[in-house]
């Protein structure tokens, strides 16, 4: 009689956790929250022009990155242009175009609170590099003729690779090949026992967000880590790295008319680069370019997402524009 009841306790403990978890993964894939095949967002198409290789799609207003991006008619993150004033075009990738952030929490939008006779142009978008976004300068912010430029540089702007946007919207590598769907499990502590996890990580929608959470974690552990070492690491930037940003700086200052007021904003990342980035500022300054470093405010500790480890929050692009908006010279 007790093994009967034992028996029984344990087929309603199994049959309670499958109802359990069953009900969390379809609330997650009713809710959207999460999904098991790729959602990237939608709000990019592909370029005419093969040097910019994708853009913002135009007069769009759709969730991404958590958030929602709202394009002008010219196809940028910003307000329709207003024609009685002096436009001020930003350059950038993922950190200017305002990642994770609202509408009016970019860089550009705080600038326009605080400096509201310009309008300020946010060109920016996640993964252009400098010959990206020289390309959109030519093509089409040339003919706006700009009272000034301002391009927020940040350190994986060091990577020179054009992304391509696939069938499904997604940004993928020069060098990427399509392959057989791949599980990529987690294989460490306790869930590195968890029975059929490939299976769970291609098909399950609760699993993947306990492997997001896991994945998180030890990513802020290791945005700590290299936050706080008492001896840094070497400077993990080349001269030839250094060499080749600054023959396409060259380029995009060979399109811009003589005159006009450039601004090099640093923005920092986890590593304090103590010996690439007084050659950069350097070499920069020779250009004729302003200078505004924020590692000279934040350090390598600029408050990041509470759901990623690189691009800022809302209060550290607020603080940021508290201190380029004084230095900016018109």
């Amino acid at each position: 009689m007790k093994l009967k009841n034992i028996s029984i306790n344990l087929g309603l403990l199994v049959i309670t956790t499958i109802l359990f978890f069953g009900g969390i993964e379809v609330a997650l894939r009713v809710t959207g929250l999460q999904t098991v095949k790729p959602n990237p967002p939608k709000i990019y198409q592909v370029s005419e022009d093969e040097r910019i290789s994708y853009e913002l799609i135009p007069n769009i207003s759709r969730k991404a990155y958590r958030q929602t991006v709202t394009t002008n008619s010219l196809g940028f993150r910003s307000a329709e242009l207003e024609e009685e004033k002096e436009t001020v075009v930003i350059l950038g990738d993922s950190i200017a175009f305002g990642y994770g952030v609202k509408d009016s929490q970019t860089i550009a939008a705080n600038l326009a609170e605080q400096i509201p006779e310009y309008n300020w142009l946010n060109t920016a978008s996640p993964g252009y590099h400098l010959g990206m976004q020289t390309a959109i300068y030519e093509t089409k912010l040339r003919e706006l003729d700009p009272a000034m430029l301002m391009l927020v540089f940040h350190y994986n702007d060091f990577d020179t690779q054009t992304g391509w946007l696939d069938d499904m919207g997604i940004i993928r590598a020069p060098d990427w090949v399509p392959t057989e769907t791949q599980c990529n499990p987690v294989e460490e502590g306790i869930l590195k026992l968890v029975p059929a996890k490939c299976w769970l990580d291609v098909n399950s929608a609760f699993y993947k967000v306990v492997k997001k959470v896991v994945n998180m974690r030890n990513a802020v552990e290791s945005l700590e880590d290299s936050r706080n070492e008492e001896t840094p690491k070497a400077d993990s930037i080349t001269d030839d790295q250094i060499e080749m940003y600054l023959s396409q700086l060259d380029k995009l200052i060979a399109v811009l008319p003589e005159g006009m007021p450039r601004t090099f904003v640093i923005w920092p990342d986890r590593f304090m680069h103590s010996e690439s980035r007084p050659i950069l500022i350097s070499e920069v300054k020779k250009r004729g370019l302003k200078v505004i470093d924020l590692y000279e405010t934040f350090g390598n500790n600029v408050e990041v997402l509470g759901w990623d480890t690189v691009h800022p929050s809302a209060k550290a692009v607020n603080e940021a524009v508290d201190v380029i908006a004084p230095k900016l010279e018109f």
